[in-house]
């Protein structure tokens, strides 16, 4: 399902750092549902009497980026985009297909997720580190460039719960690109920042695509994808309808769900 490219294998494609083929993620939903106790008892002793629907959240994903690609991930609710970052990132395994990739993979997918609301900023720095294999030493030597960029001044000693969601953005987005991962997966973490935040947010992103990094974005947000972005996946009914450059994705989107 997995495998992690060394530094002198790449797959088929030209010096790509990440590749999917056919890929598929499928889930198997019961057809019938009830809404009494005495319903979804009789339903779970009777299951296997009960033939699932099979339901494919992503079905032959065949998806290849090279380094210093930056891609925006678009589609209507329920097309698959954030499955896709998901099975990506390793959270969903693929019921078929391979996913590959080569270098560090960091995901800020689900915010609630990544960070402790009950630690402050400073904490949740800490444990962020260690977690990705950071020592505390070096954690403490990025903390200024941390601050200064969350821009979250005393409330960096605060607990995390006190924050916005743009504040939350703010650290998450902080704390991962300052492991400048060869792949970053951001999934809608940009829509919650403001003006402010997502200019400073596309400078980082520019910085790590000069390295030859590899950034993937999910945003509702088309026109600051089309900005940021050199290639647009667009994604319907959990399959790729179309790939390439920006603003003839964009067209096509909207065309769809027009």
């Amino acid at each position: 399902m997995y495998s992690q490219m060394g530094r002198g294998q790449h797959p088929a494609a030209l010096d790509a750092r990440l590749q999917l083929s056919g890929v598929g993620v499928q889930y198997r939903l019961l057809t019938e549902h009830s809404r009494t106790l005495r319903g979804r008892v009789l339903a779970a002793a009777s299951f296997r009497a009960h033939a699932p629907a099979e339901f494919w959240a992503l079905r032959n994903i065949n998806l290849a980026v090279e380094k210093g690609q930056v891609v925006g991930i678009v589609g209507p609710n329920g097309s698959g985009k954030s499955t896709m970052m998901r099975v990506i990132s390793r959270i969903i395994v693929p019921t078929e297909g391979q996913v590959r990739t080569l270098g560090r993979v960091t995901p800020v997918l689900d915010l609630a997720s990544t960070l402790n609301a009950e630690y402050s900023g400073r904490e949740n720095a800490y444990v962020f580190g260690a977690l990705h294999g950071v020592s505390r030493k070096q954690v403490t030597d990025w903390l200024p460039r941390i601050i200064e960029f969350t821009d979250l001044g005393p409330f960096f000693d605060v607990p995390m719960k006190a924050y916005s969601s743009g504040m939350v953005a703010r650290l998450a987005f902080a704390l991962a690109t300052q492991l400048e991962p060869d792949i970053l997966l951001l999934d809608e973490v940009l829509a919650v920042g403001d003006e402010q935040f997502q200019k400073k947010s596309y400078f980082r992103i520019r910085k790590l695509i000069d390295k030859g990094n590899i950034v993937l974005i999910v945003s509702h947000n088309i026109d600051l994808l089309e900005q940021i972005c050199n290639r647009m996946v667009l994604l319907f009914g959990g399959e790729i309808v179309a790939d390439g450059a920006p603003s003839r994705i964009v067209a096509e989107y909207r065309k769809k769900i027009s």
